[in-house]
């Protein structure tokens, strides 16, 4: 692909409105915790924590499952039929493996 001296141009006035975005956004964080009652911006820093908490049990509940049993029984929930629990003398030696 060529470059082209509009594709150098475009870039550098991208970068410069990127950065001139970024400055007043700085500032206005800057004056936000300057001037702003620390009630409301614990209450706002509160607010994110749990939400950020709440999207970390989601992922965590449906990325974490409790390891299977080495007896073959399955926790019971709530009208469910819990599997046979073989005794450790009976198992096969691939089934005492723990992983």
């Amino acid at each position: 692909e060529e470059i082209t001296f509009e594709m150098l141009k475009n870039a550098m006035v991208d970068s410069a409105s990127r950065d001139e975005q970024e400055k007043e956004k700085r500032r206005k964080v800057m004056e936000k915790f300057q001037k702003a009652p620390f009630e409301e911006i614990a209450a706002q820093c509160e607010a994110r924590a749990a939400m950020l908490q709440s999207k970390y049990d989601q992922i965590f509940e449906i990325n974490i499952r409790p390891p299977p049993s080495p007896s073959g029984s399955v926790p019971g929930k709530l009208g469910q039929i819990p599997c046979r629990s073989v005794p450790v003398y009976e198992m096969t030696f691939p089934d005492l493996c723990v992983y």
